[in-house]
């Protein structure tokens, strides 16, 4: 496994990430943490579904550093949240996505206890495109706020441009606009 995450000894379901490593871990477990996999798991499942040693096989988008990192909140084992913003932002947007709160709110109380958030240039963009599309809204606020120190130009953004959707791209020029606005 990728990180820290360790298999309990009476796992019941494998989770399975977008890179095929497959983690162990306790129904019981995901469905008190998310509604999300409550009513999932709460479904009769296929009998054609795949099996390994025995337990159902759930395969998720996730990638396995962003998968051990949320199953790691999730059990009585240290979690360290991330160093890298563009990683947390990975964690959250799975746990918004999973229906999670008590994970976003740890991660998110976490970040706040490091300190002000630092992304210079591309970052920034970056981190807002990513916090847009997963519907993060107080990471996406973050985000604006650090482009303001970075030109909006198709030059500037350059690969991050991709990761916009049209009209996220279109809100935040309105909120530079808005702030520059208010400066005059």
């Amino acid at each position: 496994l990728p990180g820290g995450y360790i298999d309990p000894p009476n796992a019941d379901i494998i989770l399975r990430s977008s890179d095929l490593i497959n983690f162990r871990t306790n129904k019981a477990i995901l469905s008190m943490s998310s509604p999300f996999f409550n009513d999932m798991l709460s479904l009769p499942q296929p009998s054609n579904d795949e099996v390994v040693d025995g337990l159902p096989v759930v395969c998720l988008s996730e990638d396995a550093k962003t998968l051990d990192s949320l199953l790691m909140t999730l059990y009585p084992i240290p979690f360290v949240v991330p160093n890298n913003y563009h990683k947390v932002l990975a964690i959250l947007a799975a746990s918004q996505k999973y229906d999670m709160a008590g994970v976003q709110s740890s991660i998110r109380t976490e970040i706040k206890n490091r300190g002000p958030i630092v992304l210079t240039g591309t970052e920034a963009f970056r981190a807002y495109a990513v916090s847009n599309s997963a519907k993060l809204l107080p990471e996406m606020k973050t985000s604006a706020l650090l482009t303001l120190h970075s030109p909006l130009t198709l030059e500037h953004l350059g690969d991050e441009l991709p990761l916009f959707e049209g009209w996220a791209l279109r809100d935040l020029v309105r909120y530079r606009k808005r702030c520059r606005d208010s400066l005059v």
